[in-house]
């Protein structure tokens, strides 16, 4: 899924750009296609019906025939412009009512273009720019918002000492990995694909921001990877050192990327197929960043169903209803799934061969790639009840003009203390003599996972019931 996802992403926006340019294009429409993305059908159709024929015997000069990756071109009187109904078999982004057009230039060869000195086939016609436009929007539009509010939310954080601790800084991490990775992907569609001149060089600050992209991309997925270790460890042992966590999730968040990424760049620069055109087009090496992103999607989702699972045991041992349990239960799967990144089961399944549905499978996966930290960001910071606390107990200090620092530097951070909001029965927590839970509120602000998220923590950890 993940790969296909990333894949239309890459080649819708080029297809796009590419469109606002001439009508001549030397590539298809914006590539000499690499081997594996061969329409194999379409080849063997030439192979079988078109060269077999030969050469016409008729005393006039001829285009020879030819397959350009993506459609047969049968051989063609010299000075004549051949036309196809565009291949949307092949790519459901392609126009069905466009045509493909190939020239014979008065001496019998293909029309070659004037920059790349390439033959080329003008596929402009076939791209559909009214839908592909519509999806970029989103796009666009859902990355620039997550960058402000991810900005506003790491402000807000880094301004109140009531919400520092380990958790809020692996948040932070998280954010960053966001707004990094939202920055670079507009920065990289919005110049590299609008310069052809840019891609036909190659040149190397072009390839250097696609594989900086490429990092932030896998960086942004292991630090969602890293809230779910995280919430998953402690609620799972008790004794675990949030510090040595933390160091834990630097380490996979921002050095382990360079693992992938280095084997990418050094592949994909010593490929003499993959080497070209800013690596916009795509290529079955992109499994080398892909690839980490489905293994922490997977075991994020792993992460998800055993702390489900605990949730709901410690809610029965709790002797609540279960309609009440299972109300909490959805809602904190509702909580974490923005933030663990599993919004993309919602479309598991890719609509290869309708136009329509693939259109609108392109349209959710913009939304739910590009919008992820503004949900993130609301979820976690703007609807959080400590943020909420904190933020209107500065409003009313400096509204009344009655700052005390002495009484503030008194007050112990929320991150250091166990609030059980919405419990009325602490018996139960007593009584419970294996392990203690703490159900953590809109308040607490050490995690701001939610509130009917449970940690079992250590027998003499205090529990405080506010």
């Amino acid at each position: 899924m993940e790969s296909r996802l990333f894949q239309s992403f890459f080649s819708m926006y080029v297809r796009i750009m590419m469109n606002n340019t001439t009508a001549e294009t030397s590539y298809i429409p914006f590539r000499p296609i690499p081997m594996h993305e061969i329409n194999y059908v379409e080849q063997k159709r030439c192979n079988e019906t078109i060269f077999p024929k030969g050469y016409p015997q008729d005393g006039g000069l001829y285009c020879n025939a030819t397959f350009d990756d993506w459609m047969c071109w049968d051989y063609t009187p010299a000075g004549e412009t051949v036309y196809q109904l565009c291949p949307i078999d092949f790519d459901t982004a392609m126009n069905p009512d466009g045509f493909a057009e190939k020239k014979c230039m008065e001496d019998g060869t293909w029309l070659r273009h004037h920059v790349s000195g390439r033959v080329w086939t003008n596929y402009t016609e076939c791209i559909n720019t009214e839908a592909e436009n519509s999806v970029m929007m989103v796009y666009i539009s859902g990355y620039a918002l997550s960058i402000i509010l991810l900005i506003i939310c790491m402000v807000i954080f880094a301004s109140f000492r009531q919400l520092k601790c380990t958790r809020v800084t692996i948040h932070q991490h998280l954010f960053l990995s966001f707004i990094l990775a939202g920055m670079f992907w507009i920065i990289y569609y919005t110049q590299i694909p609008m310069n052809r001149q840019n891609m036909e060089d190659n040149s190397i600050w072009c390839i250097c921001l696609h594989v900086v992209t490429q990092y932030l991309t896998i960086c942004n997925y292991c630090w969602m990877f890293c809230e779910g270790f995280y919430l998953h460890t402690l609620i799972v042992l008790a004794f675990t050192k949030e510090k040595k966590l933390l160091w834990i999730s630097i380490i996979i968040g921002w050095v382990f990327p360079t693992v992938p990424t280095v084997f990418y760049l050094g592949f994909r620069a010593t490929s003499v197929f993959e080497n070209s055109k800013c690596w916009l087009h795509k290529s079955s090496l992109m499994w080398f960043i892909i690839g980490p992103v489905v293994v922490s999607l997977i075991v994020n989702l792993l992460f998800l169903v055993n702390i489900l699972r605990i949730l709901v045991s410690k809610l029965r041992a709790f002797n609540t209803n279960e309609s009440h349990q299972n109300r909490r239960a959805v809602r904190a799967v509702l909580i974490l799934i923005p933030l663990l990144g599993l919004q993309y089961l919602v479309i598991p399944f890719r609509p290869d061969h309708d136009p329509q549905a693939m259109h609108i499978f392109k349209l959710i996966s913009a939304f739910l790639t590009s919008y992820q930290g503004v949900f993130v960001a609301v979820i976690f910071c703007f609807f959080n009840g400590e943020v909420i606390t904190v933020m209107k107990r500065k409003w009313n200090q400096i509204r009344n003009s009655n700052y005390n620092p002495t009484s503030d530097n008194r007050r112990r951070s929320t991150c250091n203390t166990t609030a059980i909001t919405n419990w009325d029965d602490s018996s139960v927590v007593k009584n419970d003599k294996n392990s203690r839970i703490k159900a953590q509120g809109i308040r607490e602000a050490g995690s701001l996972f939610g509130k009917f998220v449970l940690q079992v923590i250590d027998n003499s950890a205090p529990i405080a019931k506010t």
